[in-house]
């Protein structure tokens, strides 16, 4: 009996075992279909050709290389900050060129001692360097050292003859400065028939003196036996070459009066551009310590002086001059000027000042205004510059808000706050 109990415990032991086999055989089969199933779905995923790239942080380098760049409006409040709206132009084709500033024609004059003797003294100041003075104001008097030994003939037919003498001097400047303008003759003749119509002047004032002397005794009028010097322009005293109580020689240099009221650019054109330089209708140029650029424009009452018509052989140029009214004196004679010489038609293009322009990898960029504390970066074409602003054409469209001041700081938020702290541009 203890047989037969002991083999049906067996059996039930070896069906029970045969149970727990098929079912991990079946989980298993499950798992292995439930795999299967997953690694088609992702084959289904990435069916097709796939992309190199696609898994590239392409903006690694760049936090917002797309997208748009936050310069929030609290820091726009913290520093000079300001748009501007891109609108079509009238933009004028130029030359490059180079240039300096001078005194115009009429605009400066070098005071000589019309005789020999010595300053007398005045009840008003001796004249101070940056005096204002106007045609005709008394600089300083001399008393003359007369000559005894002429009589009142010899004194009358010297100034008969000073007085032809300054006027063949009058004719010849003249003539000079005419041909000047055609571009005949250089400035440099014009300067020496100006000196030549000075000292003849000088001479025939001091022919008119000592004639009107002669029959005084000197030493019993004061007044009598001095010369007034007077400044034949308007301007400021840039020179003072004597003191007071100097003995001088005729001819002897005493001031320098300059008026810088009106000015000339004498801009040296190259050789090579002449071909393009046909009918000059202005000019814009920049000096040193000035952010914006300076306009001269005929239309406006600015003079072309003259347009050289003879190549130098040193400096492979040719000389144009122009006129203009220095604006609230800000301008000095001797400035170095940058200048572009307005040419031909111009033309209707977009454009933006120029310094909204930076320069980002070697490219020329602007910062575009999406709404008030969001910005894009674009990639611009420039061309044609006119003074302040420049042709752009590509890159942005009319209506289109830039950046003009403060485009530098939203390139560096743009670059990421580690470079920002660095204080560089990149």
């Amino acid at each position: 009996m203890k047989i037969i109990q002991l083999g049906i415990l067996l059996l039930l032991i070896h069906m029970l075992a045969g149970c727990d086999l098929g079912h991990h055989d079946e989980k298993e089969h499950d798992d292995h279909g439930a795999v299967e199933k997953e690694m088609s779905h992702d084959d289904d995923n990435h069916a097709g050709p796939t992309d190199a790239f696609s898994d590239l942080d392409l903006g690694a380098t760049d936090e917002h290389p797309e997208g748009e760049i936050i310069f929030s409006l609290e820091q726009q409040a913290l520093v000079d900050f300001a748009t501007v709206t891109a609108v079509k132009r009238q933009m004028r084709a130029s030359l490059e060129a180079t240039g300096a500033l001078k005194a115009s024609s009429n605009g400066q004059a070098l005071v000589a001692a019309p005789v020999s003797g010595y300053l007398a003294t005045l009840e008003t100041p001796f004249p101070s360097f940056g005096d204002t003075v106007d045609t005709g104001d008394i600089l300083v008097k001399i008393v003359p050292r007369l000559d005894g030994e002429k009589d009142p003939a010899s004194l009358d037919l010297q100034v008969r003859r000073s007085t032809s003498s300054y006027q063949l001097t009058t004719k010849e400047l003249l003539r000079l400065e005419s041909l000047f303008e055609q571009g005949v003759v250089p400035e440099r003749r014009v300067q020496e028939a100006r000196k030549e119509e000075q000292v003849a002047k000088a001479e025939l004032d001091s022919a008119k003196q000592r004639l009107k002397q002669s029959s005084s005794r000197p030493g019993k009028n004061h007044e009598a036996t001095t010369l007034a010097v007077t400044s034949p322009v308007a301007g400021n005293l840039d020179g003072i070459y004597v003191t007071p109580g100097a003995y001088l020689q005729e001819g002897d240099a005493l001031f320098h009066v300059v008026n810088t009221e009106v000015l000339r650019l004498e801009i040296q054109v190259p050789e090579a551009n002449i071909a393009s330089l046909i009918n000059p209708r202005g000019a814009w140029f920049t000096v040193d310590g000035f952010d914006a650029a300076f306009h001269i424009d005929l239309d406006k009452g600015d003079r072309l002086v003259a347009a050289g018509s003879v190549v130098d052989p040193q400096t492979r140029t040719v000389p144009l001059v122009f006129e203009f009214p220095n604006i609230d004196n800000k301008l000095r004679i001797g400035m170095f000027a940058r200048v572009n010489v307005i040419i031909g038609e111009t033309t209707e293009a977009i454009a933006i000042p120029t310094k909204a322009v930076q320069e980002y990898g070697g490219l020329s960029v602007v910062y575009v205004q999406v709404h008030g504390d969001a910005f894009l970066r674009r990639i611009v074409d420039l061309g044609i510059r006119d003074g302040d602003f420049v042709q752009v054409k590509s890159g942005i469209k009319a209506g289109e808000k830039v950046v003009t001041k403060g485009s530098y700081l939203v390139q560096l938020a743009a670059s990421g706050p580690q470079e920002a702290s660095d204080g560089h541009g990149h």
